[in-house]
C-alpha cells in the first residue's frame, strides 16, 4: 500500500494517484478487449442500458487493485454499486463507457477512472483501448495523452465549432428546441460520443461535448482532464459539478456561448 499524508496532497503527490489510475485502467482496457475480439451476451439493466460480462470483469479487476493499494479508501462503480461510503476518497469508475457501441464493435468506448475528494475530481484517467489512447490529468500537473501535453482548442465562436454528444436523439427527446438551436448554429456536430468525445476536446481536437441524464462515473475524469487542458466543465447550470444530471466541456469561450444556448448561467 502506499502512504501519503492525504490532508496535503501536492501536485506531485498526486502524480502517484495518476499512475495507479493509468495503470488499473489499461488492465482493464486489456480485459475489455479480449471481450470486444470474441463473442459476449449482452443484458439490459433495469435503467435499459446494456451491459455485458466485459463491464462486470473489468470492474472486478478495478475494484481488487484499488482495494489491495488504498483499502482505506472508497469505491464507486457503474457495475457493483458504492464501498464503504463517507470514506475521504473515493475511486469511481466506469469500466466501459460507451457500451452501445462496445456492443456494435465501434472501438470508441473507454475505461474511466477517477479519484475523487469532496465531491470534486483530484485525478482522471480516460482510456480507449481500441486506439490505445490514454488521456491523464491530476490537479496541478496538467492534461496528457498519450505522455504529450494537451489544450483545448480557441475555437471563438460556435459557428466555427465541432460539438459532440454521446446521443443527439436523446438529446432531442428531452430538449427539442434547445438542441435544435444550438446545432442549427455550429459548423459541425458529427456523434464522436462518451468519454472518447471529452478526450477529443481535451486535445483540442473538437470544440465543445455536452450530455443529458448522466451519472458521476460518466463525469468525475471528465472534469479533472477539461479542466487542467485549459477548458471549463460544468453541468448545463454552470455549476462545476460532477454530481449533476447534465455535462458541458469546452474552452472558455464557447463554453460561455453554449451555456447561455441551454439556458444556464454563463461562466
Amino acid at each position: 500500500m502506499t502512504c501519503l499524508s492525504e490532508s496535503t496532497l501536492t501536485p506531485k503527490d498526486l502524480l502517484v494517484f495518476e499512475a495507479f489510475a493509468e495503470r488499473i485502467a489499461r488492465e482493464a482496457g486489456r480485459i475489455t478487449l479480449e471481450f470486444f475480439r470474441g463473442d459476449f451476451h449482452v443484458e439490459t439493466k433495469a435503467d435499459h442500458s446494456p451491459v455485458t460480462i466485459a463491464d462486470r470483469s473489468a470492474e472486478e479487476a478495478l475494484r481488487t487493485q484499488i482495494e489491495q493499494e488504498f483499502p482505506e479508501h472508497g469505491i464507486l462503480g457503474e457495475e457493483f454499486g458504492e464501498t464503504r461510503p463517507g470514506a475521504e476518497y473515493r475511486w469511481v469508475l466506469d469500466p466501459i463507457d460507451g457500451t452501445r457501441a462496445f456492443v456494435a464493435g465501434v472501438p470508441q468506448y473507454t475505461v474511466l477512472v477517477a479519484l475523487e475528494h469532496e465531491r470534486r475530481s483530484l485525478v482522471g484517467a480516460i482510456y480507449n483501448p481500441g486506439l490505445d489512447r490514454m488521456l491523464l490529468a491530476s490537479r496541478g500537473n496538467g492534461a496528457r495523452l498519450n505522455g504529450s501535453p494537451v489544450r483545448v482548442s480557441s475555437t471563438p465562436t460556435l459557428s466555427s465549432a465541432t460539438v459532440l454528444c454521446s446521443s443527439y436523439s436523446w438529446l432531442f427527446h428531452e430538449h427539442p428546441e434547445r438542441t435544435s438551436r444550438l446545432l442549427g448554429m455550429c459548423r459541425y456536430a458529427p456523434g464522436w460520443g462518451d468519454g472518447f468525445g471529452y478526450m477529443l476536446v481535451a486535445e483540442g481536437k473538437a470544440d465543445v461535448m455536452l450530455d443529458w441524464g448522466w451519472n458521476v462515473w460518466d463525469a468525475a475524469p471528465v472534469q479533472v482532464c477539461i479542466e487542467e487542458a485549459g477548458g471549463v466543465f460544468t453541468d448545463w447550470e454552470g455549476s462545476p459539478t460532477i454530481h449533476g444530471k447534465s455535462g458541458l466541456a469546452a474552452n472558455p469561450t464557447l463554453h460561455r456561448e453554449v451555456l447561455r444556448i441551454l439556458g444556464g448561467t454563463a461562466s
